[in-house]
């Protein structure tokens, strides 16, 4: 069962996970020169600091076009891909990428209305996937997990009840596709049942026909989180159209979407990026951004690296200006210094989790719970949401 504790103030809270996990080997990354001197040769042991270079299609820049391209993001209004393919490809340590991210930052916060929110994940399954994603740790083609596990209902909505009583603006149930329909059904019911009818509920799960979302939504659900994937279809076991087709299906039974352009790693081009980006921005998210990938002992994107903060910072620096202030919801806020560079939405996470091999990511993994949540963006200049996220119920 979850362990609850009550602070000194009355509060219920879910004890603290710990911080510890395994290092990771973070592999190297070659970047060819380019613009006036932005880009140098680079073999890094501790982290990626820039996206790879297509090598096929060179870009031509000067630090002046960043600066040019910044200010017009500044504006509000979103840029072109060309534009946007431009700051993705800005190396982390220059004096441009910090001048990216402090006016991310500045537009973020310029919007009226707008606060940092922690929405709270809760992960119903650890049983291995046959989706074969070889960044995660559910995979059944990766060694990262075996045999099946579930969390039992009862832990389920003691953690949405749990949730919702720290602040959480939002709650997410997640699954691998190999979690039963009627199960994830019930389960929704039945947090549904012990949340306010105003806090949003949404799924991860797997790519659902349109009937089964129908249901789902019946059954309480507001929306749900869904990407496509980094180089779907190739890392994964899943094709683009597929993940197309459940865009629309979600959309047809009038649920909201959360989506990302995920998970980033070393290899990925910033023409890649671009591509993602403008996928995410045209698909109506009400939140959206970048995640770098987390290197997973025991999967087969182990080998490949992971790219540092910095470059998550300058990445979701990157998506704030290209969206405009039309986008609400800028993640992944892991860090502080992604939280000071546009990201205003972080995660809390129980259960199982894709990015970590323990069965209760709580117990030892990589899970945060909402205060630690919460005072990353107080150490970043955010003010935190009271109370339940907006745009997700659309009726």
């Amino acid at each position: 069962m979850p362990k609850k504790h009550t602070n000194s103030e009355g509060i219920a809270t879910i004890e603290a996970p710990s911080t510890d996990f395994p290092a990771v080997k973070e592999g190297p990354i070659g970047l060819s020169e380019a613009a006036a001197g932005l880009f140098s040769p680079l073999v890094s042991t501790v982290a990626a600091d820039a996206p790879a270079q297509d090598t096929t299609s060179p870009l031509t820049f000067t630090p002046q076009d960043v600066y040019d391209i910044v200010d017009k993001g500044l504006l509000g209004k979103g840029l072109d891909k060309h534009e946007t393919t431009i700051l993705y490809s800005v190396h982390a340590r220059s004096k441009e990428a910090a001048y990216l991210r402090w006016a991310a930052q500045e537009l973020s916060l310029s919007i009226k209305g707008i606060k940092a929110e922690v929405h709270a994940q809760i992960g119903l399954n650890g049983t291995i996937c046959p989706k074969n994603c070889k960044f995660c740790s559910f995979a059944a083609s990766n060694n990262a997990r075996k045999g099946k596990y579930e969390l039992p209902k009862d832990d389920v909505v003691e953690y949405a009840q749990i949730y919702e009583e720290d602040g959480a603006n939002l709650i997410l149930l997640l699954t691998t596709a190999s979690y039963r329909f009627d199960k994830l059904e019930e389960m929704v019911a039945a947090v549904r049942a012990v949340i306010s009818a105003e806090l949003p509920l949404l799924v991860n799960t797997d790519d659902l026909t349109l009937d089964q979302w129908k249901r789902l939504k019946a059954a309480g659900a507001n929306g749900a989180y869904h990407a496509v994937r980094m180089r779907e279809g190739i890392d994964t076991g899943i094709s683009l159209e597929t993940r197309l087709a459940t865009f629309d299906n979600l959309k047809e039974a009038g649920l909201s979407l959360s989506t990302c352009v995920e998970p980033v790693g070393p290899e990925h081009t910033a023409q890649e990026l671009t591509e993602a980006t403008f996928r995410c921005i045209e698909s109506g998210a009400v939140s959206a951004g970048v995640g770098k990938r987390i290197s997973v002992p025991g999967t087969q994107m182990f080998e490949r690296g992971m790219l540092s903060d910095l470059v998550a910072a300058n990445m979701v620096a990157v998506y704030r200006l290209a969206a405009g202030t039309d986008l609400r919801l800028n993640c992944s806020a892991n860090s502080t210094l992604v939280a000071a560079s546009g990201a205003n939405l972080a995660w809390a996470e129980v259960g199982s989790n894709p990015r970590d091999t323990v069965k209760r990511t709580e117990h030892g993994g990589r899970g945060q719970n909402i205060r630690k949540a919460a005072e990353i963006f107080m150490s970043s200049g955010w003010e935190v949401l009271k109370g339940p996220s907006k745009g997700w119920i659309l009726g």
